[in-house]
């Protein structure tokens, strides 16, 4: 059984301070046993992570953290794969898309596929959920104590299969009230560090395992985001 596990860290592939081999390293370090590398509109260090984390025991979950708006306002979700559909060369490309803010081009390529609006010229909440269901992600809504609070209800009624209720930058209030939130929605929740940095002092973002998800927590999240291989590739070594 796992026993502690953050699922929101960036390496240096997005805006991060450590490569991904290093995060891995670190969580080893931090005694958290399972993580999420959730890169800003990237997974390009999900690979380098999965194999350190082999060398480390460390569980890797491959994620990303994708850029969204909602009447202007940013929205953060997080995409948890189980399988290979976060190698598509079309998610890879709309990834790219996103972080070059070429939006429109979205819209051209998933035509026909998936419905894509924009807002304010960005992807809208709503696509964003979408896209990342259709290529096979579990998604979480991120850290919504952080978004513009005239739209937080709003945007926690759309189609999220989880919540990150426990987030570094939560008051205990904060977090009673996001876990409260998920029993009544009957949807799951994660925590997260949103680790960026262990080289100097940041009040934005958390350690590895400043917050985290513990033993039955994490069966629950592992059994939502089916992550039945994974848990077999990990009991065999």
């Amino acid at each position: 059984m796992f026993v502690k596990g953050d699922f929101h860290i960036h390496s240096t592939v997005s805006d991060g301070c450590l490569k991904p081999c290093e995060v891995v390293q670190f969580a080893k370090e931090q005694g958290v046993d399972i993580i999420a590398l959730t890169d800003h509109n990237t997974m390009a260090g999900v690979e380098e992570a999965v194999i350190a984390g082999e060398k480390h025991g460390v569980m890797v979950i491959p994620g990303v953290e994708l850029s969204t708006r909602y009447r202007g306002s940013r929205v953060h979700i997080l995409g948890y794969f189980n399988e290979d559909g976060y190698k598509s060369e079309v998610f890879k490309k709309i990834l790219k898309l996103v972080k070059s803010r070429k939006t429109k081009q979205i819209q051209r390529l998933l035509r026909g596929t998936v419905e894509v609006k924009l807002d304010s010229g960005k992807l809208s909440v709503e696509s964003g959920i979408k896209i990342l269901k259709h290529f096979g992600a579990t998604v979480v809504l991120a850290h919504p104590v952080i978004i513009n609070k005239k739209y937080v209800m709003d945007v926690i009624s759309m189609d999220f299969q989880g919540i990150e209720a426990k987030y570094f930058r939560n008051t205990k209030e904060d977090t009673k009230y996001f876990l409260k939130l998920c029993r009544e929605k009957n949807c799951f929740y994660t925590a997260g560090s949103d680790f960026h940095t262990n080289k100097q002092v940041d009040f934005k973002h958390g350690l590895i395992g400043a917050v985290w998800l513990e033993g039955k927590e994490i069966d629950t999240f592992l059994k939502e985001i089916s992550t039945k291989k994974l848990v077999k590739l990990k009991n065999s070594s």
